[in-house]
């Protein structure tokens, strides 16, 4: 069978957002939300699963209170968002 042939692309695609950088619908007013990579398993307080280490999530810290960061999965965060009337998402 004979191979197919394809052209190489005119243009470079648009590069891509930093794997770090936070999702814009993900920011809050009051809280710092980073996105994060963890060495370590955390509890998501939107289901009560683990974030497993090595999973790409969101840390979510209240500017006023940064001892109670919690550990969200994206999807979560996403979830929690439109429950508190914020949902951009």
């Amino acid at each position: 069978m004979p191979r197919r042939h394809r052209r190489a692309p005119e243009s470079l695609p648009p590069a891509p957002r930093p794997r770090a950088a936070t999702p814009p619908w993900a920011s809050v007013p009051d809280h710092e939300v980073r996105l994060v990579s963890g060495e370590k398993e955390y509890r998501c307080p939107g289901c009560d699963h683990p974030v497993r280490p090595g999973v790409w999530h969101l840390v979510v810290v209240p500017e006023d209170a940064p001892e109670e960061r919690r550990h969200w999965h994206t999807g979560c965060w996403r979830v929690e968002l439109r429950r508190r009337g914020l949902g951009r998402a």
